[in-house]
């Protein structure tokens, strides 16, 4: 080979290896930087691995992920939540060990649309196992991971604890539900019955009964008793009865404070009603401060209730109270009523019975008393000359205390009359009316009447207003003791009614006597010879009958004023 092909070759030989050269020179720059890529791809890989499992160990919810019902990996919360070890979850079938046996089929349905490709995620609420045996409602949001078949690979459920915010949900349905149930209702035992229904069935409890607090008595009685399957009712003709001072229910009505006793058999207070049961918790029903009944429970099994039962009894009392103190006014007010009514009849019956008696009593007193006066008046006649002055005294003693006890059984008869026939309202002249008494009564010589204003037209009836007037006149001609007597008659116009007033110069009326001259039969003590002790008392009897009032203004021997208000118009 000549000298200038070897040069040739040896020139390409060199470029080749030059071109090698840089090639290898950029391959390993290239290695380096796909090294440093990868490096910090797996670092970035690593931080993001360590940042989800910090996520995943610190999340308040439950995580899990499953792979043909069996647990692949689970956070701590989840461990937390269920109480079991994480080595013991992870050997543990999520269908069938955790999940509660009535829930079991909605969440099999649920996986088994999922893994047949017709829906991506679902979400049910459901009960998961505790080791300590007791079951927690969650509500559990479950998604598929899928290959790129689209085949269901794993399942990633997240679970969050929604027993308190169930419970809530619950007590705020329950509250509404009752105050529902018992708006508008007027009657206490259908009131004290959703009471004892509602908390019943809402608890599930055994037995739920509520008491009514008669404030006046101490007494609480029992108006409604219910379980969560069964009212047991109430026969409202004998109801059961405790007084404050007897049993736990009777301590929560005394003291206005809950009382929650897990153990009965060590409590003192304890009072057997129907069996015995171990746990009780009564809580008051309180409205302006005061206890007006008691919702109370009783369990077969010791520390049944807890303060979850105690808030639940709280806001189902707090909630009925305004309803159910408004029903206990009614109630009361009804057999107030009832006893009114009652009393009325009976009333009425009496004055009936007694308006009949004066009549007969009056009739048989008045026929033998005419024969007495008759009778010594004849023998006064035929013996006036052979009686001394002693004996004829004596017989006109008799005859005027004859005359006396007339006078008292016409009095009596008034007196009982005055309030039988019904009232009537026709104007009548008050200034007409005490001048037909002027002029009809016996007036002494001595005894001056001044009328000192016009007296007015007021309703009522014009023989009650003599009969009141014509006492109170008579009364002040009879007590006066002066020389000179005078009489004052006065009116004074007020708003809504007349102010009269009948005033005396006479002997007066002794302070001691003024609460008692209204009453039948009072009379004023020495001076009483010639008194009955009802004119005054048919007068008061006449005022309170217009519905008006009557006092006196007086001293012993300075006079009488009687001052008395009648309504310008009927009430």
């Amino acid at each position: 080979m000549d000298k200038d092909k070897i040069k040739i070759l040896e020139r390409a030989l060199a470029r080749e290896r030059k071109a090698r050269k840089a090639a290898e020179e950029i391959l390993e720059k290239k290695s380096f930087e796909l090294y440093e890529t990868n490096k910090h791809i797996e670092e970035l890989y690593d931080d993001r691995n360590a940042q989800l499992k910090l996520i995943v160990d610190n999340s308040s919810l439950g995580i899990v992920l499953s792979q043909n019902g069996k647990l692949v990996t689970i956070n701590r919360a989840l461990v937390k939540l269920l109480g079991y070890s994480y080595q013991d979850l992870m050997t543990m079938s999520v269908s069938t060990d955790l999940t509660h046996p009535e829930d079991l089929k909605e969440s099999e349905y649920q996986t088994h649309l999922l893994e047949t490709n017709k829906i991506d995620r679902f979400s049910i609420q459901k009960r998961y196992l505790r080791k300590d045996g007791s079951y927690v409602l969650c509500k559990t949001n479950v998604s598929a991971v899928r290959d790129t078949k689209g085949d269901v690979k794993y399942q990633v459920a997240l679970i969050e604890n929604v027993t308190e915010i169930n419970k809530k949900t619950k007590m705020l349905n329950t509250l509404n539900r009752l105050s529902a149930s018992i708006l508008g209702k007027r009657d206490l035992y259908e009131i004290a019955w959703e009471i004892a229904k509602t908390t019943a069935e809402h608890l599930q409890l055994e037995d739920c009964v509520v008491y009514a607090v008669n404030l006046d008595t101490g007494i609480l009685t029992q108006i409604a008793t219910a379980s969560h399957s069964l009212y047991k009712g109430n026969d409202k003709t004998n109801l059961f009865e405790l007084t404050i001072e007897e049993g736990i229910v009777g301590k929560a009505a005394r003291t206005g404070e809950y009382q929650l006793v897990n153990d009965t058999s060590k409590c003192s207070d304890y009072l057997v009603d129907d069996s015995f049961r171990f746990s009780e918790l009564a809580v008051p029903i309180i409205a302006n401060g005061k206890v007006i009944g008691v919702m109370d429970s009783e369990n077969s099994k010791k520390n049944y209730f807890n303060y979850e039962h105690v808030e639940v009894f709280k806001n189902i009392a707090s909630l009925a109270s305004a309803q159910f103190n408004s029903a206990i006014s009614m109630e009361k007010e009804r057999k107030t009523q009832l006893e009114k009514d009652k009393l009325l009849v009976k009333l009425e019956k009496n004055n009936e019975e007694l308006k009949n008696f004066a009549h007969v009593v009056s009739h048989d007193l008045k026929s033998p008393l005419r024969s007495m006066s008759a009778l010594i008046s004849w023998i006064k006649e035929d013996n006036d000359e052979n009686f001394d002055e002693e004996t004829s005294n004596n017989c006109n003693l008799l005859l005027a205390k004859i005359h006396k006890m007339d006078s008292l059984i016409n009095g009596i008869l008034k007196y009982s009359s005055i309030d039988k026939v019904e009232k009537e309202y026709k104007n009548v002249d008050i200034q007409e009316v005490v001048q037909e008494i002027i002029e009809t009564i016996f007036i002494p010589d001595k005894i001056i009447i001044d009328i000192k204003n016009k007296l007015p037209i007021i309703p009522g009836d014009k023989f009650r207003y003599q009969q009141l007037f014509q006492n109170l006149i008579s009364n002040a001609i009879k007590y006066n003791d002066k020389e000179k007597g005078i009489i004052e008659i006065d009116v004074q116009e007020k708003k809504d009614t007349y102010l009269f007033s009948v005033k005396d110069n006479g002997m007066g009326i002794d302070e001691k006597y003024h609460n008692k001259i209204f009453e039948v039969f009072e009379t004023l003590g020495q001076h009483s010879d010639n008194s009955t002790g009802i004119g005054l008392s048919i007068v008061k009897k006449i005022i309170d009958l217009y519905e008006g009032k009557i006092w006196i203004e007086s001293k012993s021997g300075e006079g009488t004023n009687f001052l008395f208000e009648l309504h310008k118009k009927p009430l």
